[in-house]
């Protein structure tokens, strides 16, 4: 809602104060403001921020400017809307209805669901609502969806004017509309901004908003000043680097000037040192120490097993092997030869086998297991054939016993392990140790070459092993001298060891120099790097140096100041109008006991409202009825506080106010419509006799009062008619007539029963208007007693049988009746069609 309240003390003395702390961009902006009525065109937002650059010495060019506090006055608009018309795409409201205003107060009635909200709909998507939410819809039954559209005729200071409406497009005349509805209750009593602005307040708002805009221009001058990331140009280590990553509006050019320059000295030192670099053959020496080391494993790996065959196979062990197979060989012989003594006189044959040995071995251990360890006594037989024994037998086998027992066999066998023992452990032993790496280097067909000791070491290791497997150990020292081999390889692994430790302390060296080298050239390729960028990179200096200005300077355009300004201002300006015409409008209704604490507060330069009682919400304490009543006292408020004379549009506003409180309505709606138009849609057939009713009061004479019913026809809403009297037996007779001759669109006993609904309002209606002479109306007050003589007694006692009968058949019909002591069947439209004319007869009695 644009808004011109007038107010004591002028709006503009505040907002220039707040111009005069900002500097000539303020001046100018609120003079463009007062000039244009409105936000800025974008190339005035442009002037008004290169004057603030040229304030803070970031542009020059512009003419000096001398502003002084501009002039103000007080522009006054009134809005009435003449005629709603051409109405399609809304709810299922029907075509080609019309609504046309009344200049002061117009009344829409209708039950719900007849469409009137679907006018209301459209008025308050052109205006101004606590409730901003809401989709339109079109009739969602119809399959074709025709789109939005109404046109609005309307005066505008008395000029006349149209507007098409089309779903979304608004008129800035008509934004001036204020609308309440029943959602605007609990928004109401909310923590909120103001419905309207008094006069001068939305310059507030507009220099808040063109705040917000003038810092966007500081972000996007901000973007105007590329600020390059040079760094990733630059080697890490450098004195150029280490500048680079300080690089900030600080940074003295100066400075960067001395770590540039690069002549053909320069460019000449950077080719040789290039050079040097190059004949630093890193690679090959880290080659040469990966062989030396793998040269000086190999020959350890080698030692080991020389070493290993040294300690089995030795002078010690060999001699050692060579005593034990001679002192076999002369056991062996010593018991071969104890056997033939025995046996020679005996012609035992085959004596020396190893059968026989097993044979007369297993005998002494049959006489052991026998336990006849005399054996053969003088009365003992054969073992094997229980034959008597002869003297030579006995001597005999007594010899055998003797010579079985003898230790020298024992003592065989104890050698023999030993001597396996050793064989065992030859194994061990590698007699084919051949090198992998060329410690010796290559012989001629390029083959890794085998040192002469460690061949002549195979050779004779191997003839070794092969005369301990044949049990030839010769007497005497081994054949073999370890020494000379491994003195050869212990030198060799000396030898290369030193090699390895050179190329190491090599290595260490060439990496000092490489890294000096290298240091050296990178800081002339970043030489040469800033000399090339040098321009640019000062070019992005002074963009950080000027960022930082921006960013110094950005409170500039903050809103915290204007928001000041408006709180001074709404506590001067609003806070005692405000409170000063509530409490007359809380009187209006009668709530003046209710102690509401309103408190005013800014929000990015708009008014905003709180309402307390003892620092509760007013939805926690107070009944419906009592909120209700306390929104519309604001709402009225709030439009006093405006100067403009726009169309107030309520849509149900009594809900939940008892009649009293509606009455109270009904008052003030008529009385604000002497000041501007006001347009009421409603349900409420209390608040449609009510405004009825103080129509023809003396006080309203000369306001014009329009009333239009709002019905239902077959599947279409929003069927206009003027309703003088909605609730008259007239109208409900013709709701029955219309229902009777229309097409059977639904069930039969729905009709019907709706139907009958209206026929029990027409029999009520008649009894009380036409029978009673309207001594007693409901809704209204009073009791006519001078209709009361009028009343034809004879005639009604002779009738209010068959009418109450009537009446009770309704009762009976109707959906949710009050006679649940008699239940009928479904209704019939040929009942219904009897009965009305049943009706119709009686009424033609009393007329």
């Amino acid at each position: 809602m644009t808004s011109t309240t007038n107010s004591k003390k002028e709006v503009i003395d505040f907002l220039w104060e707040w111009a005069e702390n900002q500097g000539i961009w303020a001046k100018l902006l609120l003079r463009n403001i007062l000039s244009s009525s409105g936000c800025l065109s974008q190339q005035e937002r442009v002037t008004i921020f290169q004057y603030f650059l040229q304030s803070i010495k970031l542009f020059s060019g512009l003419p000096p400017l001398a502003i002084s506090k501009p002039p103000y006055s007080i522009s006054s608009k009134s809005v009435k809307i003449s005629r709603l018309s051409e109405v399609t795409g809304v709810n299922r409201l029907a075509k080609d209805q019309t609504i046309g205003f009344s200049p002061n107060l117009t009344v829409i009635y209708g039950e719900n669901g007849t469409g009137k909200t679907g006018y209301s709909r459209i008025l308050k998507a052109l205006g101004f609502s606590y409730e901003t939410s809401g989709t339109i819809h079109p009739n969602i039954y119809n399959p074709t969806k025709p789109p939005k559209s109404a046109k609005i005729d309307f005066e505008t200071n008395g000029t006349h004017q149209s507007f098409t409406w089309t779903g979304s497009n608004r008129c800035n005349d008509l934004d001036t509309i204020s609308v309440f509805n029943n959602h605007c209750v609990a928004i109401s009593l909310s923590d909120r901004q103001l419905v309207v602005t008094p006069i001068g307040f939305e310059l507030f708002g507009l220099v808040t908003d063109e705040l917000n805009a003038l810092a966007q221009l500081i972000n996007t001058e901000k973007q105007k000043l590329p600020v390059t990331d040079w760094l990733a140009l630059f080697l890490p280590g450098t004195p150029q680097h280490s500048a680079i990553s300080k690089l900030s509006s600080k940074t003295v050019v100066s400075e960067l000037t001395i770590l540039a320059g690069f002549d053909d000295g320069h460019n000449q030192r950077l080719i040789a040192k290039t050079k040097e670099l190059t004949g630093l053959n890193k690679a090959l020496i880290e080659a040469t120490i990966r062989e030396l080391k793998l040269k000086i494993s190999d020959i350890e790996n080698s030692l080991t097993k020389i070493r290993k065959a040294e300690s089995i196979i030795n002078n010690k062990t060999w001699q050692e092997q060579h005593k034990t197979i001679t002192d076999i060989a002369v056991l062996q012989k010593q018991s071969q030869r104890g056997l033939s003594e025995i046996v020679s006189s005996f012609s035992i044959e085959q004596y020396s086998s190893a059968q026989f040995l097993s044979f007369i071995t297993a005998a002494d251990a049959y006489l052991k297991l026998l336990a006849k360890s005399n054996y053969p006594a003088e009365s003992d037989v054969c073992i094997y054939c229980q034959q008597n024994l002869d003297t030579p037998a006995k001597e005999l086998l007594a010899n055998y016993r003797v010579l079985l027992n003898d230790t020298t066999q024992q003592q065989i066998n104890q050698l023999s392990a030993s001597r396996n023992h050793f064989k065992a452990q030859m194994t061990y032993v590698d007699g084919a140790i051949k090198l992998a790496q060329a410690s010796w280097g290559y012989d001629d067909e390029g083959t890794i070459k085998q040192p002469q000791e460690l061949i002549e070491y195979n050779n004779t290791l191997s003839s070794l092993k092969k005369a301990v497997t044949d049990d030839n150990i010769p007497n005497g020292d081994l054949p073999l001298k370890y020494s000379t081999l491994l003195t050869a390889f212990e030198e060799k692994k000396q030898a290369l060891a030193k090699e390895l430790n050179s190329r190491e302390s090599d290595l260490a060296n060439i990496a000092t120099k490489e890294r000096q080298i290298t240091i050296e050239i990178n800081e002339l390729k970043d030489r040469k790097i800033l000399t090339d960028h040098l321009t640019n990179i000062t070019t992005t200096i002074e963009n950080l140096k000027k960022i930082d200005i921006l960013n110094k300077n950005q409170n500039a355009f903050n809103t915290r100041s204007i928001s000041i300004k408006t709180t001074e201002a709404r506590e001067e300006l609003v806070r005692q109008n405000f409170n000063a015409i509530f409490k007359t409008e809380l009187a209006a209704f009668r709530k003046s006991h209710l102690n509401i604490d309103l408190n005013f507060a800014t929000d990015r330069g708009n008014s905003k409202v709180q309402q307390r009682v003892k620092s509760h919400l007013l939805t926690e304490i107070l009944s419906e009825g009592e909120q209700k009543a306390i929104a519309l006292s604001e709402f009225l408020t709030e439009l006093q506080l405006d100067n403009s004379k726009s169309t107030v549009i309520f849509d149900d506003p009594v809900n939940s106010l008892d009649h009293h409180l509606i009455d109270d309505y009904s008052r003030r709606a008529i009385a604000l419509s002497k000041d501007r138009q006001v347009i009421i849609f409603t349900h409420s057939i209390l608040l449609f006799n009510s405004l009825f009713y103080f129509r023809d009061k003396p006080q309203y004479k000369g306001i014009d009062l329009t009333f239009y019913n709002s019905r239902n026809e077959h599947e279409e809403t929003g069927i206009i008619s003027n309703a003088e009297e909605v609730n008259s037996v007239k109208s409900y007779i013709g709701k029955i007539n219309i229902l009777l001759s229309s097409a059977k669109s639904r069930p039969e006993a729905e009709m019907a029963e709706d139907g009958y609904g209206y026929l029990r309002s027409a029999i009520e209606l008649c009894v009380e208007n036409e029978i009673l002479n309207n001594t007693v109306r409901r809704y209204q007050k009073n009791v006519a007693l001078t209709q009361f003589i009028k009343i034809n007694g004879q005639l009604l006692d002779s009738n209010k049988e068959q009418l109450n009968e009537l009446f009770e058949r309704c009762c009976g019909y109707i959906k949710g009746h009050s006679n649940p002591m008699e239940i009928h069947n479904e209704p019939t439209l040929q009942e219904l069609k009897t009965d009305f004319e049943t009706f119709k007869k009686l009424r033609t009695i009393f007329s």
